[in-house]
């Protein structure tokens, strides 16, 4: 599996993390890559805390996007702490973890990438528990060194499943505002800014 999450915001992906590595504890799953898809730098370093915890060195990817930048105008309501979450800069005070931050590590698409590259046809199940950015980046990538494959290519050849997690993928602004992780921080406006 590779896992794609927004870990900073909510402690739902800690969990979800946990679950993906006890399903490798079991051998029922084999972690392939985790990539961090929003805009706080230090949230791939508590990914790492986390790979760290269970023993394991994943080849880990960081968005190098605006959403979800802390402090942004990136839709920020109070309760995420301007970005930055409630646990993220415990996670790196008090735990080793061989990454602290975004810069460490390379970028998603360049992750996910590779990790496709390797694996089998129709092997992979992409877990994405957070925003859509770095798929939408990845399906939009162009044959490279890594593969000549295109990003579409790449997903048709080597991915079996994706699972998402997120609710509403239609809206009426009028009355609520797009599902949190279809529209990055649950913004619509500034999403189609960014991603059209």
């Amino acid at each position: 599996i590779i896992v794609d999450t927004d870990l900073s915001i909510d402690v739902d992906d800690v969990g979800a993390m946990c679950v993906a590595h006890a399903l490798v504890d079991r051998g029922e799953a084999r972690l392939l890559a985790v990539i961090h898809d929003t805009a706080l730098p230090e949230g791939v370093g508590a990914v790492s805390v986390i790979n760290e915890y269970y023993g394991r060195q994943i080849p880990l990817g960081a968005y190098r996007g605006r959403v979800g930048a802390p402090g942004s105008d990136l839709a920020q309501p109070g309760w995420t702490n301007q970005g930055r979450g409630r646990y993220v800069d415990s996670l790196l005070s008090e735990f080793a973890s061989p990454v602290r931050h975004a810069s460490e590590v390379a970028d998603a698409v360049t992750v996910y990438r590779e990790a496709l590259n390797r694996a089998k046809p129709a092997s992979v199940t992409i877990v994405a528990i957070g925003f859509a950015t770095t798929l939408l980046e990845l399906l939009a990538s162009t044959a490279d060194v890594i593969s000549p494959l295109s990003g579409v290519e790449l997903v048709a050849e080597r991915v079996q499943r994706l699972v998402i997690m997120g609710g509403r993928h239609a809206y009426d602004p009028a009355e609520e505002p797009v599902e949190w992780n279809f529209g990055g921080c649950g913004v619509g406006s500034e999403w189609n800014d960014l991603y059209g």
